[in-house]
């Protein structure tokens, strides 16, 4: 009976939350409509699992609205031939939709019990291109380094340089660049070239800002 009702609201939730956002890529799409949202968030959540609200995890960190991550990813443009780093993957609901678009994808997490939890959702989907890490989230991940595209799952101030160096030359970042006295944030892309990464404003977007990513040292800031 609640694999129907969640068959039924994972056709909604594409239909009505995504589609209507614009979201067009067929292979998106299909990802979205094939992984089971239910499996990855907390049973407390399991009301909500289909809204188009961010679904809590603590009081920290919260499962980004599925329109909006689903529009993040139209825009990142990912080939099957790609390496992706997804930072603050919670426990791998992105992981396993950008799994169907990739060549190979990087999950990074900061909580053990989270990478635990994703990676044995992953093996039971049998996910064979995917994994995910633990570590710093402000570290990513330098021992799969360059990557053809790193998306941050979350809010950001400022990304640490060391970020965009574990970037391919041609590769890129993206991000919801937000001011923690800001109301709306702005979805940005970062393209790597000789070294030097620059900066554009795809849409506007919102998300909770993640600790690792709030202003400290160096980085890139973006102001409007």
């Amino acid at each position: 009976m609640y694999d129907k009702f969640y068959n039924v609201s994972r056709k909604n939730m594409v239909n009505n939350q995504i589609i209507t956002n614009k979201v067009v890529n067929p292979m998106i799409i299909e990802a979205f409509l094939d992984i089971e949202k239910e499996k990855f968030v907390p049973k407390s959540q399991l009301p909500i699992v289909y809204s188009d609200a961010e679904i809590p995890f603590n009081s920290k960190r919260s499962m980004m609205k599925s329109f909006l991550f689903a529009k993040m990813i139209e825009y990142s443009k990912i080939t099957e031939d790609e390496s992706i780093l997804t930072i603050g993957c919670l426990t791998g609901y992105s992981v396993a939709i950008i799994s169907k678009l990739a060549g190979y994808v990087f999950g990074l997490e900061d909580s053990q019990d989270f990478v635990k939890q994703a990676n044995q959702k992953l093996i039971s989907m049998a996910c064979h291109n995917c994994s995910v890490n633990y570590g710093k989230l402000s570290d990513g991940l330098k021992k799969n380094m360059p990557f053809d595209k790193i998306i941050i799952e979350g809010g950001v101030e400022v990304i640490p340089e060391n970020i965009t160096q574990q970037l391919k030359d041609g590769g890129e970042i993206f991000a919801i660049f937000k001011d923690s006295s800001s109301l709306v944030g702005k979805y940005m892309v970062g393209l790597k070239v000789d070294g030097i990464v620059s900066y554009r404003h795809l849409f506007d977007a919102n998300a909770k800002i993640l600790n690792d990513f709030m202003k400290l040292g160096e980085s890139y800031e973006f102001k409007s």
